[in-house]
Formats: structure tokens, sequence, C-alpha cells
């Protein structure tokens, strides 16, 4: 939590929501200088680790991309065929998006402009590293790729609801041919990938040192993050799993565990609360 709301993570976040277009025609999209708290896990790999790793995919929704009509208002363009008039940096409808209407613990319930990366570990390629295909613009190759004769009227590329959005070589051969790895990383680096970005986890065999992470992403604050954020705050002062996890209320009954009086002013921005 002293990560989450520190000082300097405050200023990458309100950095990078700022390189989105978030106002337009009199509408403001997010506010891009306060962003919530969305407390998701931390990756913990100790040496001689062996990991499949994670296959290539998107996240915030997979057949929801095509059905949803906030998503059919951010992809208008694609689906219109002026593809060139696309811009993945436009907020327009996003945070209007509802992704996931059935409760699982595999949802993220905000809007995201970057999901990130916080190393608290030293890690080298080859040791289980982000790779990425450094294009937002490829979410168009993706949502047009069931569209194409060689695909069956019945079949939409592995995409299936409430799931992420799979890439896989059957469907998007150029896509995973594109994917590049991360440079190393120090411990206390941060890396930040667009909510649309394709992505994997390389597998690992035998990790060398320790491959640890936090997952802190940029989720600026609007109607649909505030939301999520009040249910952040109930659950801070009960101990409890926030939504979108399993339910393990691991410190419920934990001594000395973060509570509201250790926020400082940006963790209380990011839950909603009056500073």
């Amino acid at each position: 939590m002293q990560a989450r709301q520190s000082d300097e993570m405050a200023a990458v976040q309100s950095f990078l929501n700022r390189l989105w277009r978030f106002e337009q025609n009199g509408k403001r999209w997010f506010d891009p200088d306060v962003s919530v708290i969305y407390p998701d896990r931390i990756r913990r790999r100790p040496p001689g680790t062996t990991s499949k790793g994670l296959g290539a995919h998107t996240d915030s929704g997979a057949l929801e991309r095509w059905l949803l009509p906030a998503y059919q208002q951010v992809f208008a363009n694609v689906f219109n065929g002026n593809i060139d008039a696309y811009d993945p940096w436009d907020a327009a409808h996003r945070t209007e998006v509802e992704e996931y209407t059935v409760d699982n613990t595999t949802k993220c319930s905000v809007f995201r402009t970057f999901q990130g990366w916080t190393a608290l570990s030293d890690m080298i390629p080859g040791q289980g590293l982000l790779h990425v295909v450094p294009i937002p613009e490829a979410m168009a190759y993706v949502l047009l790729r069931p569209l194409l004769d060689d695909v069956p009227e019945d079949e939409l590329c592995g995409v299936a609801p409430g799931r992420v959005l799979p890439i896989s070589e059957q469907w998007h051969p150029l896509l995973i041919k594109a994917l590049s790895s991360i440079p190393a990383l120090n411990a206390g680096d941060s890396v930040w990938w667009h909510c649309d970005i394709i992505h994997s986890v390389a597998p690992v065999e035998n990790q060398q040192g320790w491959g640890n992470v936090m997952y802190i992403p940029a989720a600026p604050m609007c109607e649909k993050n505030l939301a999520y954020a009040q249910k952040v705050k109930i659950a801070l002062e009960k101990g409890a799993s926030p939504g979108d996890f399993p339910r393990e209320d691991y410190e419920a009954s934990w001594q000395g565990r973060f509570t509201l009086e250790d926020l400082n002013i940006h963790g209380k921005r990011a839950l909603g609360m009056p500073v």
C-alpha cells in the first residue's frame, strides 16, 4: 500500500493518464491527476521456479469488445472501415464499458489507461519477463481477424465471454511474431503498457534469483472507477479481500495490518475520501 499511494507512483500515473485524450467537446472522461487504488496481486517467484508463463492476450474484455455498445463506439472507426482514423489514445466511451456482467475472479472492474509491473527484484531476459506487441493499433487486427474468409462463421479465433482475449499462433501468427521482451529490470523499476496492448509472460526454467513484481496500474478517477474504489474502502476497513479477487480475507484478523488511518493524501483521494 505504501507503493500504491507513494508520491512517485502518483506522479507517474498522472503523467501516463495525460498521454490520453481525456476531454473532448466539453466532456471530461476521467481525472488524469487522481488514480484509484486497484489492489492487484503481488507475484512472488522464488529461485529455482519453473513456470510455463502466460500466453499472449489482452485484458478488459474479449467477446465484449464486439458486443457492448460502449466498445462499439470506441472501435467505431475500425468496424466502419475507417481504420486510419482510429485513435487508441482517445478515452471517449472507454469509461462507460462494463466488460463483465458475471461475478468472477478473472475480471477487472476498473478502466485502466495502463497496466503496470513494479519490480521487487532484479530480473533479466530469459527469466520469465513480460513480452509485448508495442502497438496499441494492433487491436484493429484482432477485431477484424474473425471476419476474414478463412475463419468459420461460428468461430471468433478462440474468444469466449468473460475471459481474456487470446492471441494465438493459429489465428494471429504475425502478432505472435511481433512479441518482444522488455529489457532487464532492476528492483524498483516499473514498466507500463496501454490497456489494449497484447502481452504475455515468457516461460522460465530454474529461475535464477527472485522474480517478484507488484501489479500496479494507472486507473484514473471516473464514475466507473470511483464505484470500485468505494468497495475497496469497505474491504480495507474489514481487512477483507476486495472485489475481483478470491474471497481469501487473509488480513481480517491480522494485527498491525494497513488501515484507513494509514492512508496519505494520495491514498484518500484514490479511495474517493475527503482530504
